[in-house]
Formats: structure tokens, C-alpha cells, sequence
């Protein structure tokens, strides 16, 4: 298919209507205008008819992005997250989907991959072997627009998809009115923002693979070389970054810019990774902590304790919803370092006997959930599989999460049953989604 093949279908009102259903209609997500999504389905028809319209003539305009600020920590600023309306979100979506088909190489590689990838390679080297960790200043806010363009250019000449994605880059975020578009940046939080950011850096990851073991997430860069050659690498990746506007931190600031020995080893995408072994970040590793200990101090003001060892079970073992594996286990299965969940299992039974809470129940296990995920995945049933939950199941866990009798829950329609059981669950997968959010 040609790029106008491409756009043409992704922008037809009947695919943006699937793209509403199936991206969009479950999340509470409200953009500047005020429209929630149920709102939204009530006009579905003739606003998918609208972003087809005004898409194809060229005048489409996105809406001020409405302005969320994430906190980075104490000693840091905090994060600007960009905030989309319903409509706009459907119109990126299918934008999203059309830069991902045009640049298939654009697509960022899921963490676990990059882990393994360096975990293998460095395991039998030592320390004539150093990483070089690069991170790149404010990446997203200082995306040039003119070079994104050109690299856009280098397989896309349809106008309208161009104008289109300046249009989306352009659109100023703000928490009050703001009309004046930017001229520099990417809008961080948007579906878009990846895919841009990816290709606005595949003619240098090109030249860096082509010369060192380099690795690339988002905005942080991890470079295996001989130790001898380490600080002129550093120095040719800093100096070729410069020439598309990226600034590195430099390795005097004491950020995350740095040259170690193997040996040391560095903190990347969760993990802290050495020749010897592979473990949990100790950042990540308090993190799990924190949200444990929340959902088990919560167990005060909750009006049932078996919602909350149901909660609890969800934060160890994860699961498998909508065909996708969910949760801080899942994704740091590949640990090598069981001590790590050794103590996180030590430290919830702990507490869960302090709070007088055995008579309730027993808490799952981290060592159990690793075990069944490495090695029996296909067949647990450790693990909850909602996908394949039968109407029973369905019944039970929303009288349990709802603290509702199951009698009631029992006479409810079919299609009400549903409907509340895909929305407990989206809220728990959302908030699995969190627990391993940031990962660099």
C-alpha cells in the first residue's frame, strides 16, 4: 500500500470509529474542551465524520493540549504530560497508526528485549569493557520541527499527512488559554510522541549501530565499547547528537551521563545490569514496596478485607488481560537476583501478620509468581487470566471488589455483568501499568 493508501483507510469514518471503541471509549481521560468519552459516543457518527472531513481538506486543528504536570522527584522539575481532547485522540491515534505503517523501524522495541539483548552481551566480558550511559537533556522538548520534517520527507510526500503531524507538534499545551503553536518540541504523553521521537532519531541510531554495541530507549542511551575507546565514543555520540539539536548531560554533572567498568554496572530500564548478574533496580525495588505497603496500610479504611488481599494478590502476581501480560512480576521476570524476592515476600507476610490479618487470608508470593511465570505460564493458574474468566468468576470478583452481596450481582444483565467487570479491571491493569512507570 502507498502512504495515501495508508492514510486514506486509517482516516475512513468507519475505521476511526473502531479506533474510538477500541483506544478511547473505556478510558476517563478528559481534554481541555470537558467532553468525556461516554459524552462523545452519544455524537459518534458525526464526529468521526467531522475528523474525516476536515483531515482530507486540510483543515484539521488540534485543540490546546491541556497541561499535566508529573513530579520527577524533590531535586527535579517536574514532567509536562500533554493531555488531549476525545476527538483529538482519535485523530493521533490514527496518525499514530499511519507513521507506524510508513516507518515499521520506527517502532520502539519493548524494554525486555533491550535488557536481554545487553545482559547477553556482557555477560562473558570484564573489565576491559566499559558502558557508556548517555541522557539526553529535555529530548522531547527539543525536538526541532524543521528536522523532524526531514526526516518525515526522506518516504512521505502526501501533504495533507505532513500538515497533519507540524499540526499535532505544533499545538501549544497549556493549564490556561493558550493560542501561540510551538516552533521546537514534541507534546510528551501523546500517542504520537514515540513514533516522532523514533523517527526523528533513526539516521543516528543508524550510525551509532553502525559503530558500537549501542542500545536506545526513548532517551536513554547505554553504548558497550572497549574501556581504552570509552571517552572518545562519548565524545563522537555527544558531538553527532549536537548536530540535531540534543544536548547530553555531561559526564561532570553527576546525572546519569557517565563511563563505568562492567563490573560496576549501570541502572537501565528498571534493572540494574552487571556481568554477574541481572536484578531489580533498587529504585524499582522500592517502589513495589511503597505500593504493597499502600494497599495493605488501606486495609484500615476499607469495608472489606477481602478486597484487599484481592488487590494485593493482583500487585505480586499480575495478569493476563486483553491478551497482554500486566504487571511489575511480568516485567521483572528476567531478574536473576531471587533474594530481591525473597525479601519483598518476607516483608508482605511480615506485615500482613502485624496487621492481624491472617484470619483473611494468605498473601501470594513473588517467588511463586516468577516460578510459574519462567516455567509454567502456559498451563498456571497462579496467575489470574480475566480473558478467560467464566460469568461466575466475572460475578464474584465484582461482589468482592464492589463489596457487593453476589445475589445481587447474580440478577444483574448479562451486559451490565460485563460492563462492570472490564471496568474493574481496566482500573487494576491501569494502576499495574503505573507500578512500572517510569522504567528509565
Amino acid at each position: 500500500m502507498t502512504v495515501v493508501d495508508i492514510f486514506t483507510a486509517e482516516f475512513a469514518p468507519n475505521r476511526l470509529a473502531e479506533i474510538f471503541n477500541e483506544r478511547v471509549l473505556h478510558s476517563h481521560t478528559i481534554g481541555k474542551d470537558g467532553v468525556h468519552p461516554a459524552q462523545f459516543e452519544q455524537n459518534l457518527n458525526a464526529e468521526v465524520q467531522r475528523i474525516f472531513e476536515r483531515v482530507h481538506a486540510g483543515s484539521y486543528s488540534f485543540t490546546t493540549f491541556k497541561q499535566k504536570l508529573v513530579l520527577k522527584g524533590s531535586s527535579k522539575p517536574p514532567r509536562q504530560i500533554s493531555v488531549a481532547t476525545v476527538r483529538d485522540r482519535v485523530a493521533l491515534r490514527a496518525l499514530t497508526n499511519v507513521l507506524m505503517s510508513v516507518f515499521p523501524d520506527a517502532r520502539v522495541p519493548p524494554a525486555h528485549h533491550i535488557v536481554e539483548e545487553v545482559a547477553a552481551l556482557i555477560r562473558p566480558l570484564g573489565d576491559d569493557y566499559s558502558f557508556i550511559q548517555i541522557d539526553i537533556k529535555d529530548f522531547y522538548p527539543s525536538v526541532q520541527h524543521d528536522e523532524l520534517l526531514r526526516r518525515l520527507r526522506t518516504r512521505v510526500r502526501y501533504k495533507p499527512l505532513l500538515k497533519l503531524v507540524l499540526q499535532a507538534v505544533s499545538t501549544p499545551t497549556s493549564a490556561i488559554k493558550e493560542t501561540r503553536p510551538s516552533t521546537i518540541g514534541i507534546p510528551q504523553g501523546l500517542s504520537i510522541s514515540n513514533v516522532l521521537s523514533s523517527i526523528y532519531m533513526l539516521k543516528f541510531d543508524e550510525f551509532a549501530r553502525s559503530r558500537f554495541s549501542y542500545f536506545r530507549y526513548v532517551d536513554d542511551i547505554l553504548v558497550i565499547c572497549p574501556t581504552a575507546q570509552a571517552m572518545r565514543n562519548y565524545r563522537l555520540i555527544s558531538g553527532r547528537l549536537a548536530k540535531i539539536g540534543l544536548e547530553c548531560h555531561r559526564l561532570e554533572d553527576k546525572t546519569k551521563t557517565k563511563i563505568v567498568p562492567l563490573s560496576q554496572g549501570v541502572d537501565y530500564l528498571g534493572f540494574h545490569l552487571a556481568p554477574r548478574v541481572t536484578s531489580v533496580r533498587e529504585s524499582s525495588f522500592r517502589r513495589i514496596i511503597d505500593k504493597v505497603m499502600t494497599v495493605m496500610t488501606g486495609v484500615k479504611y476499607s469495608a472489606s478485607h477481602a478486597k484487599t488481599l484481592t488487590r494485593l494478590n493482583l500487585k505480586i502476581t499480575g495478569c493476563v488481560f486483553d491478551g497482554r501480560r500486566m504487571g511489575w512480576m511480568f516485567f521483572f521476570s528476567m531478574t536473576e537476583d531471587l533474594k530481591q524476592l525473597q525479601r519483598l515476600d518476607s516483608f508482605i507476610a511480615k506485615t500482613w501478620r502485624g496487621l492481624g490479618m491472617e484470619q483473611f487470608g494468605t498473601p501470594k508470593r513473588f517467588v511463586k509468581t516468577y516460578h510459574e511465570i519462567n516455567f509454567n505460564l502456559a498451563s498456571t493458574r497462579y496467575i489470574p487470566r480475566f480473558d478467560e474468566y467464566s460469568t461466575d468468576q466475572k460475578i464474584d470478583l465484582i461482589s468482592t471488589m464492589m463489596v457487593t452481596e453476589r445475589v445481587i450481582v447474580a440478577n444483574w444483565p448479562i451486559e451490565r455483568i460485563n460492563r462492570k467487570f472490564f471496568q474493574l479491571i481496566r482500573k487494576e491493569v491501569a494502576e499495574l501499568e503505573k507500578d512500572i512507570t517510569p522504567v528509565s
